[in-house]
């Protein structure tokens, strides 16, 4: 992936922008969610505050993912993050997913970070496709997704292991740059 600059955006209550260090104690929280754990799995290895921080410099770089950190305006508390992912230069694809922290849900930080790093992705990186997949049994990501014009296009039957060790469907949303 050709490097991209890094870039801040702020919609109302929320603010994104790349991830930092100083994130890793409410990541770490974020992480031991049982939702998280359930449709999460990979981040299951994050148990302590310094894989919190590894995982973080990580996505910071924007190497193999653009991760921006969601944070509340007002306090600038870490609250979750949404990422770019899989990028298909060739068909000018990705994947888009997000995951909010219990303290922080309910109050639209996953929409209003998935409606503002889609058109950043559509703008910036050229994409004409975006596709989002969650757990057929995530009906919260399902509201995000529809509310921010993925449409369904199927499901995926025993797509993904989750947290659980069950083999779960998915939901297959996207949303395309002409939409």
């Amino acid at each position: 992936m050709e490097r991209i600059e890094h870039t801040e955006i702020t919609a109302g209550l929320w603010h994104l922008r790349p991830p930092r260090e100083t994130e890793a104690a409410d990541l770490l929280e974020l992480a031991a969610d049982p939702g998280v754990r359930l449709y999460t799995p990979k981040l299951n290895g994050v148990a302590t505050e310094e894989q919190a921080r590894e995982e973080l410099r990580r996505w910071a770089a924007w190497e193999d993912r653009i991760t921006f950190s969601i944070l509340d305006s007002t306090t600038e508390r870490y609250v979750g993050h949404v990422m770019v992912f899989g990028l298909d230069e060739v068909n000018a694809a990705a994947e888009i997913g997000y995951r909010v922290a219990p303290w922080a849900r309910g109050r639209g930080a996953a929409g209003t970070a998935v409606r503002c790093v889609t058109g950043w992705a559509f703008s910036v990186l050229g994409l004409a496709r975006l596709t989002l997949l969650h757990s057929v049994g995530n009906d919260a990501s399902c509201r995000v997704a529809e509310k921010n014009g993925y449409l369904l296009e199927g499901v995926q039957r025993s797509q993904f292991r989750g947290g659980d060790g069950l083999l779960h469907d998915t939901h297959l949303h996207a949303r395309l740059a002409t939409d």
